[in-house]
């Protein structure tokens, strides 16, 4: 927030200045209101101005303006829905509101926010500041940050990091749990009250291993804590890990604002959160603006001229590609009235303004972080996000070895020549229509993710191989009967999937266990497409328990059944039906 902070005070006067001149424009608008003939135009540009005091007044630190633009905001709706002219009081109200904004404009120049505190940020940026007095562990540490690229600087004591901070702002902190003149821990909660302390990534070394001090870890504010003899090259790894995250893009946001000033502040505050920020003050250009930024999410004022934000939501909802675009509306309207239009309109979420900062941050943070691990297409984990679930579970698996596991490859059959036949956009609802299709019949505990192009990957758990090849086959059949329509809506047609399927070993690893898969898919292509294959059962699997002997060729889509499962086959089709 300290961005926001140093560039309040600047968005302030210019906000001032500017109501000025507004306030001049609203006096005659009003002047146009009364008497026999009123304008209406005037009386809706009216309302959009006082909408524009309601929702930009306590964003700048003055709350007394935004109750104002409030009123006269619901003066000039409550006339627009009775559909009359304004009455004498009515005119008098609005006369006096202006008054009361002009005083108010006044007083904000006598008055000042207050200046924002120093930050925690410097002239130059180092990398990472270590505070560490072993001298073993502190030539393992260079090393390895060397190694990985992060250029670093080392202190020995509290007094000396705090003295370092005041010099440059690093961007982690390593700090040895018991130091000379205090502790690691004492360290992180003095970094995490001051002003920007929130930035850096602070980790802790100690000399145990023991639970209560991972949990005093916590507690002081630090990302994490590693014991110093064994796990130096961990805390390295996960630094690496933070790193990237924190430098990756925020997103792309298309904020639709026609008041320069209340852009302005949006600007500034995203900005602040690492944000990439376009701004649209013409409805009339919204489309344009749409396919130039391809933004990752819409924030769309509903009082718009000439059309409202929720009908330029719906047009975001008609676009291919757009379905899952996230819109969140940011207005001054009644909270429950404005939420139930947003959902019709297919928004996600509605903000009232004056929105504070940290929460307008906040729910653009939320919103955005969530549809990292999405693909925005289908919705499904993206390939780093499902490489992540399955690293997690082969974890679970060491420490349950008893757990049986699955890697299913899938991949829409001759995908290309459908986008040749009947258009991308088809091509974009079959993709869709299978990631719903997954969805539907896989259980909540699967793990299923887009890995790329027409290719999905699903990860199964607590299933024998029989149990996981008629589920894959299942799914094949009902997808293959399954009619898309053409783009012009005139005819129909079919698609079809192949799959591998490789059980993890217990002692494989990620690569191997996909490697298995991907031979299995390709044998599946290579048998004539839309059918299922497992891996070979291999002398490290014997969880498989499917011996080759009695395994005999299926003319059903998948490449074997066991003998004698008839019987099984027939309990499962049972239990399904009763699903």
């Amino acid at each position: 927030m300290d961005a926001w902070d140093e560039d309040l005070q600047e968005l302030r006067g210019e906000f001032v200045q500017f109501s000025r001149l507004r306030l001049e424009k609203m006096a005659q608008r009003l002047a146009r209101c009364g008497g026999a003939a009123a304008d209406r135009q005037a009386l809706d540009e009216l309302q959009r101005d006082f909408h524009s005091f309601a929702g930009s007044g306590a964003t700048f630190g003055l709350a007394q303006i935004s109750l104002r633009g409030v009123e006269g905001e619901r003066i000039c709706t409550a006339l627009f829905a009775r559909g009359t002219d304004p009455d004498r009081a009515e005119i008098d109200r609005l006369r006096s509101l202006l008054e009361l904004l002009a005083a108010d404009l006044r007083a904000a120049d006598l008055t000042a926010a207050d200046p924002p505190a120093e930050p925690l940020v410097a002239r130059r940026e180092q990398a990472v500041l270590v505070v560490e007095t072993e001298g073993p562990v502190r030539r393992r540490l260079a090393h390895l940050l060397d190694e990985a690229g992060l250029t670093s600087s080392f202190v020995a004591s509290q007094r000396e990091a705090l003295a370092s901070l005041e010099e440059a702002a690093p961007l982690a902190v390593v700090a040895a749990a018991e130091l000379p003149d205090g502790s690691g821990y004492e360290l992180a909660e003095e970094i995490r009250g001051r002003s920007g302390g929130d930035h850096p990534i602070i980790l802790i070394l100690g000399s145990r291993r023991g639970f209560l001090d991972k949990v005093e870890a916590i507690r002081c504010g630090a990302d994490g804590y590693f014991e110093k003899r064994t796990a130096v090259e961990d805390l390295v790894r996960r630094l690496q890990r933070l790193l990237a995250e924190r430098s990756a893009p925020a997103g792309r946001i298309l904020a639709v604002e026609d008041d320069p000033q209340q852009a302005a502040a949006v600007r500034a505050i995203l900005e602040s959160g690492g944000f990439e920020v376009h701004g649209c003050d013409d409805p009339r250009r919204f489309e344009e603006d749409l396919l130039a930024v391809q933004p990752d999410l819409v924030l769309m004022d509903i009082v718009l001229p000439g059309i409202s934000g929720y009908e330029l939501a719906r047009f975001v909802r008609q676009g291919e590609g757009r379905a899952t675009l996230p819109v969140l509306f940011l207005t001054t309207e009644g909270q429950l009235a404005a939420r139930l239009e947003a959902v019709r309109a297919g928004g996600d979420d509605h903000l009232v303004k004056p929105v504070p900062p940290e929460l307008l941050l906040s729910a653009v943070t939320a919103r955005l972080n969530g549809l990292l691990e999405r693909d925005g297409l289908t919705r499904l984990l993206t390939r780093a996000a499902f490489l992540e679930r399955v690293e997690a579970a082969l974890a679970e698996k060491r420490r349950d070895p008893r757990r049986s596991m699955a890697w299913v490859m899938l991949d829409l059959d001759r995908f290309k020549s459908i986008n040749d036949s009947h258009g991308h956009p088809a091509g974009d609802r079959v993709l869709q229509a299978f990631a719903d299709l997954l969805r539907r019949r896989l259980r909540q505990v699967d793990t299923v993710g887009r890995i790329g192009g027409e290719e999905f990957a699903v990860l199964l758990e607590d299933l024998s191989a029989y149990e996981v090849l008629r589920l894959v086959d299942r799914l094949r059949e009902e997808f293959r009967a399954l009619a898309h329509p053409a783009t012009d809506g005139s005819t129909s047609f079919y698609a079809t999937f192949s799959a591998g399927i490789s059980l993890l070993s217990p002692d494989g690893g990620v690569n191997e266990w996909r490697e298995e898969a991907d031979r299995a898919l390709y044998a599946a292509k290579a048998a004539g497409r839309d059918r299922v294959k497992l891996a070979p059962p291999a002398a490290r699997q014997p969880a498989v328990r499917v011996p080759e002997r009695d395994l005999r060729p299926a003319n059903h889509g998948h490449d074997a059944v066991p003998r004698g499962a008839e019987p099984r086959r027939l309990l499962l089709l049972l239990c399904d039906q009763s699903l």
